[in-house]
């Protein structure tokens, strides 16, 4: 798999399915020099979706903020096979939820913006796989997929697959994420209407925007209010509205920004891009 990028440490990011040889295989052979392993954790909430703890320590199983007693043997055999090789790490995941895999793997790859970064898209579950997939669309994060030799049966005594036949990038089609500014705004709307009983109008928004010098606004300084109304719907709600992102109710002579359930979902996935203070 030669990644035609420039020269930095190989990370590869691999969700946690009941599998061995497609994670290990490709870790080893393509010699990678941090794999980062999504396993699945039973106590995760929504709320932790798309979170990465920065400060965790990846010394050893034992020391990770992973639910190993909940692996199969296989799945913590992999963990320290692949500590032999490189720097191996757990990072917890709801591994059936597409948006917590998309967000703990765009956060990774962001994380190693100046690395090489692969994803495996074959070692999970398939909604894992749909999610790995769309963070490789909004990130320079290469996909690619293990075919294996042949299947096992029973994954609660042993992998599903043995052997690799072939490691095949995967084509990367890019998508367009939420903008940092878009992401900001929606962040400021988590933070007032879901996490406190708040409501928030454009105005609010608007308000937002010229505290925190959000470029949509800032880079004109002479704005009238229609103006600022303009651009606030140009940049922020009429494109986050078309995704479904955002919905407008009526509030007397005006209307509220509400994040829709989806817009929550993708606000946690993309949260990474900008720290709400």
């Amino acid at each position: 798999m030669d990644s035609g990028l420039p020269s930095g440490r190989r990370v590869h990011i691999a969700p946690l399915g009941y599998e061995r040889d497609r994670v290990v295989d490709p870790v080893r052979t393509e010699a990678a020099d941090v794999v980062y392993l999504l396993v699945d954790d039973p106590a995760r909430t929504a709320a932790d979706y798309g979170d990465v703890d920065d400060d965790a320590d990846w010394s050893s199983p034992d020391t990770e903020s992973v639910s190993w007693e909940t692996a199969t043997a296989y799945q913590r055999a992999v963990r320290e096979e692949l500590g032999a090789y490189c720097d191996a790490r757990g990072l917890p995941v709801d591994i059936h939820n597409v948006y917590d895999v998309m967000g703990v793997t765009t956060t990774v790859a962001a994380t190693h913006a100046d690395d090489q970064v692969f994803v495996n898209i074959s070692s999970g579950t398939k909604v894992a796989a749909v999610g790995a997939a769309i963070a490789c669309m909004t990130t320079a994060a290469l996909p690619y997929s293990v075919e294996p030799e042949r299947y096992g049966h029973d994954v609660g005594a042993d992998p599903l697959s043995e052997g690799v036949a072939s490691i095949d990038r995967v084509p990367d089609y890019p998508i367009e994420a939420p903008t940092r500014e878009q992401v900001h705004i929606m962040g400021y709307l988590y933070e007032q209407t879901v996490e406190n009983p708040y409501t928030l109008n454009k105005r609010s928004l608007i308000q937002r925007a010229n505290d925190y010098g959000l470029p949509f606004l800032a880079n004109y300084s002479t704005e009238s209010r229609q103006s600022e109304y303009r651009r606030l719907d140009t940049a922020i709600v009429d494109p986050l509205v078309a995704k479904g992102y955002l919905r407008l109710e009526p509030a007397g002579k005006q209307k509220n920004v509400v994040l829709t359930e989806t817009g929550i979902s993708v606000y946690r996935a993309f949260r990474h891009k900008v720290r709400v203070e």
